[in-house]
C-alpha cells in the first residue's frame, strides 16, 4: 500500500469511532504520485462539505491571480473601493495576512446566534468598517474573520464580479472543481451539518471570502494536489505567490495570502461551521499533503490526526 492509501485508511479509520453514527467523513492525501479519496460508507460521491475558514486560502489565491494579472496590487487601499471612512488606508494585503487592526468578527456579530454572519450584508460591513476602532494594524498579526469578509467585498468592488464568480474562474475551473463553490453555484449535492450527531441549518455568508464555500471530496484532492504541486500555469502562479510568507508572525510562523504557514515546513488550514469541521495540511519537505473533512461540528482532533499522517514513516 502506497503512502497516500495509507494516509486516507488512517484518517478515517482513526477519526470514524468517535464520531456520532450520522457523520461522514471524506479524507484525502496526495503526493508526487497523484491523490487518493476515501469517504465514510453512505457518504455521496459528489457530496459537498462546508469547509469554513479554509475558504482563505482560496481567497488567497484569488487576490494572488489579480494581482499577477495586474488588476490589483497588495499594497492598494481598500477606500479605493468601499467606503471605509477611517479605516480606508488598510491594504489588501493587510487584510489577507491578518495585520490589518480588525477584530476577530464585525462589531455586529452576535456570537451564539443560530445565523451569525446572516446579517452582514455588503452594506452593513461598509457601516462597521466605518465604525470600527481598530489595533495596530501593520504590527501585530490578529485573526480576523471580519477582515476576510472585507476582503472579498473589496475584490468584488476591484473587478465588478461577484466573489463566487471570481473564485470560479480564476480557480476552480482551472483546477477542475466543478463540485465546488459558494453556496447555489458549482454541481453536486449539499451534505447535512450536525452539531453532537442533530441537524442544524448552514450558515448565510452574504461576504463569502472568509467561510462560505462548499466542495467535494474529489475536488478537495485536486486542490489539495495543486497547493503541493503548483502546475505551471496562471492558478499555480497565483497558488504559490499566495503560499510564500507575507509576514513574520514569531520566529517559527509567518502569515501568507490566507495560508497559515509553519512550524518551518508545514502550512495548512482549519475550518469549522454550523454542522462542519475541516483541516487541510501541507509538508512541503516530504512531498506529502492530508486533508479531512467531517459533517458534524462537534468532531474534534482533526489537526493532529492529519499531522500524524503527514509525519508517518
Amino acid at each position: 500500500m502506497n503512502w497516500r492509501s495509507a494516509a486516507v485508511d488512517g484518517l478515517v479509520d482513526a477519526l470514524g469511532p468517535t464520531l456520532p453514527a450520522a457523520a461522514f467523513i471524506a479524507a484525502i492525501a496526495a503526493d508526487d504520485g497523484g491523490y487518493a479519496v476515501r469517504l465514510s460508507d453512505g457518504c455521496p460521491l459528489d457530496g459537498r462539505f462546508e469547509i469554513g475558514s479554509m475558504t482563505k486560502t482560496l481567497t488567497g489565491t484569488v487576490l494572488a491571480s489579480l494581482v499577477d494579472d495586474g488588476i490589483v496590487a497588495l499594497d492598494d487601499e481598500v477606500g479605493r473601493w468601499l467606503d471605509a471612512g477611517r479605516n480606508s488606508g488598510i491594504t489588501l494585503g493587510r487584510l489577507a495576512t491578518h495585520t490589518s487592526g480588525l477584530p476577530r468578527l464585525s462589531p455586529g456579530h452576535t456570537t451564539g446566534a443560530a445565523d451569525p454572519y446572516a446579517f452582514l450584508t455588503a452594506e452593513v460591513a461598509e457601516r462597521e468598517l466605518r465604525l470600527t476602532t481598530r489595533g495596530p494594524g501593520g504590527v501585530e498579526w490578529d485573526y480576523s474573520n471580519f477582515g476576510f469578509q472585507v476582503l472579498s467585498l473589496a475584490l468584488e468592488r476591484a473587478t465588478g464580479m461577484p466573489f463566487g464568480s471570481l473564485l470560479e474562474r480564476r480557480v476552480l475551473r482551472p483546477l477542475g472543481m466543478t463540485c465546488s463553490g459558494v453556496a447555489g453555484r458549482g454541481r453536486g449535492s449539499r451534505v447535512q451539518g450536525h452539531a453532537q450527531g442533530s441537524p442544524v441549518r448552514p450558515w448565510t455568508h452574504h461576504l463569502g471570502g472568509a467561510g462560505g464555500v462548499e466542495a467535494a471530496a474529489e475536488d478537495l484532492a485536486r486542490y489539495l494536489s495543486a497547493c503541493l504541486t503548483p502546475p505551471d500555469s496562471a492558478v499555480g502562479a497565483a497558488i504559490r505567490l499566495a503560499q510564500r510568507p507575507h509576514h513574520r508572525i514569531d520566529p517559527l510562523r509567518s502569515a501568507g495570502l490566507g495560508w497559515a504557514l509553519g512550524p518551518p515546513g508545514y502550512l495548512g488550514h482549519d475550518g469549522g461551521t454550523s454542522g462542519f469541521r475541516a483541516m487541510l495540511g501541507i509538508r512541503r519537505p516530504a512531498g506529502r499533503a492530508a486533508g479531512v473533512f467531517v459533517n458534524d461540528r462537534a468532531a474534534r482532533g482533526l489537526p493532529p490526526a492529519v499531522r500524524r499522517v503527514l509525519d508517518r514513516d
